[in-house]
């Protein structure tokens, strides 16, 4: 009896709560009970942020481990686009420069009617007793012994040996070259010989020697007919009088930069224009 008591009790409950969610569904959709509502969302709004929970930390997680992967390949391609820009850059300078180069050898060319060539420094002998360099340019070039070298628009050696694909040039700091040279402000002569040092020769036979200041550039004579004349060689440093043998030695500053110098003009000039052609 008390079991009967008890299945009948539950079938009300729930024929009750039928009857109930029925009234409040019938009741939320024509909107008759705001109130309610708004009380029921107020009761289950922790619960749907206690369900919401998982899934939002999943989402947020997600973006944020995308974007930082994102944001890594992103500065990858950037940093390998700057690599390639500075490259670049660094490209079009060198052929910027190169360019300015060979304008300024261009210049001194038009002196020579033209016969020119532009040759590439491979390899530097700089010891105490040789200042030379081999060039990429030989005899298949009609490059010869003799054949003078200038750097920009001032002297820079000549040309001591030659094989088919290359030559050697004698700078004119090495101590077994000279090079006839004048005052260019008081127009006196004098030779202009390698000292074995970089960019450094020792003006010698000077007659005048009181005449000779500080500052005072000497270019190329003429004289011998081996360098063209007037072509910048050196800037007078300091003289030095040494009471031992009564000598004063006058030290100048070669124009050229053989540190920095990495190509050269080697020129015919109008008497070995024939030999070129």
């Amino acid at each position: 009896m008390h079991q009967k008591d008890s299945s009948h009790t539950r079938t009300l409950h729930f024929f009750g709560f039928v009857f109930l969610s029925v009234l409040l569904l019938t009741a939320d959709h024509k909107r008759a009970i705001p109130a309610a509502r708004t009380a029921l969302n107020i009761v289950t709004y922790p619960l749907k942020v206690l369900v919401d929970i998982p899934y939002s930390t999943t989402y947020t997680l997600t973006r944020f481990f995308t974007s930082h992967k994102k944001l890594s390949q992103e500065n990858e391609e950037l940093r390998r686009l700057v690599n390639i820009y500075s490259a670049r850059d660094q490209k079009y300078r060198s052929i910027a420069a190169q360019n300015q180069r060979l304008r300024e050898s261009l210049k001194t060319a038009k002196m020579f009617d033209e016969s020119f060539l532009l040759a590439n420094i491979l390899e530097v002998d700089t010891d105490r007793f040789h200042h030379r360099v081999t060039i990429n340019k030989g005899t298949q070039d009609l490059v010869f012994e003799g054949q003078i070298a200038l750097f920009g628009n001032s002297i820079y050696g000549q040309v001591i040996s030659t094989s088919p694909h290359s030559a050697t040039v004698m700078q004119i700091t090495d101590p077994k070259h000279s090079t006839p040279v004048r005052n260019a402000r008081t127009n006196e002569t004098a030779l202009a010989v390698g000292t074995g040092k970089t960019n450094t020769v020792s003006l010698e036979h000077i007659e005048n020697l009181e005449d000779v200041k500080t500052g005072d550039l000497y270019i190329s004579s003429g004289l011998g007919r081996l360098f063209p004349p007037d072509f910048p060689v050196a800037v007078v440093q300091k003289k030095h009088y040494n009471p031992a043998d009564s000598l004063t030695t006058v030290t100048a500053q070669t124009v050229t930069d053989f540190k920095r110098s990495r190509e050269l003009l080697l020129i015919w000039q109008a008497r070995n224009t024939t030999e070129k052609q």
